[in-house]
């Protein structure tokens, strides 16, 4: 570990933890989550590249996260999306970091504010009879999953501090999609999907945010780093 703390160490493991979160973030769209769920919300991912985003959260400074998470979306946009990809993915990647370094270090706060929002898009869900029938059940499953998700991970992490990586990627994935959808509304001009798709994704964003964060909790534990709240 000590040679990562040298310039050329960091410089090795900038481009590395680079390279990977393209990796992953193809695998992202190779993997038709969206079609699994019948359709019913469409454009959504796994996030697995966002672990690659909490390693560095936790282990790196912020100006190297945010470097970190700039390259990413850039070099996928371009690679892999268009103009529109970028612009959603940088408001999405901004949020969610700025969120993650803010509530890191108190990572179960983080996860019982996701679970309010949870219950309160699930309640404009209801309130605006959106979406349609067909969808609907998923909706709700996907809102009651995400305050499940957070009201126990809340408890678990003030009781197991180690835990607490779980937490900041919940809060850290539920922003990246508000961050997208503000920027979306601004673009398309159509704020109502504040009140319409934004539901969906906070129950999207719990449910995948808590799967990221199981993951860099057992990288974190393989490969033998023990970082504050992780």
């Amino acid at each position: 570990m000590n040679g990562l703390n040298t310039k050329t160490g960091r410089v090795a493991r900038f481009g590395l933890l680079a390279a990977l979160s393209l990796v992953l973030g193809y695998f992202d769209r190779a993997i038709p989550l969206s079609a699994l769920l019948g359709g019913a919300v469409p454009g959504i991912k796994l996030g697995l590249a966002n672990t690659v985003l909490l390693y560095a959260v936790y282990l790196m400074n912020w100006k190297s996260s945010l470097l970190l998470m700039l390259v990413k979306v850039m070099l996928s946009g371009f690679l892999f999306g268009s103009l529109n990809a970028i612009l959603y993915s940088l408001s999405g990647g901004l949020l969610s970091l700025a969120v993650m370094l803010g509530i890191r270090k108190r990572p179960a706060e983080g996860a019982l504010g996701i679970s309010l929002l949870a219950m309160a898009s699930g309640a404009a869900i209801l309130v605006r009879s959106f979406p349609p029938r067909g969808a609907l059940l998923w909706c709700i499953l996907l809102i009651g999953l995400a305050a499940l998700a957070a009201g126990i991970a809340f408890p678990v992490i003030r009781k197991h501090p180690e835990y607490g990586v779980l937490g900041t990627s919940l809060a850290g994935a539920v922003a990246h999609n508000l961050g997208q959808v503000l920027a979306a509304g601004a673009v398309l001009r159509t704020p109502q999907l504040l009140y319409t798709y934004l539901p969906i994704l906070a129950g999207v964003g719990a449910a995948v945010g808590c799967l990221t964060g199981i993951i860099a909790r057992q990288v974190f534990r393989a490969l033998r780093l023990h970082p504050e709240g992780a």
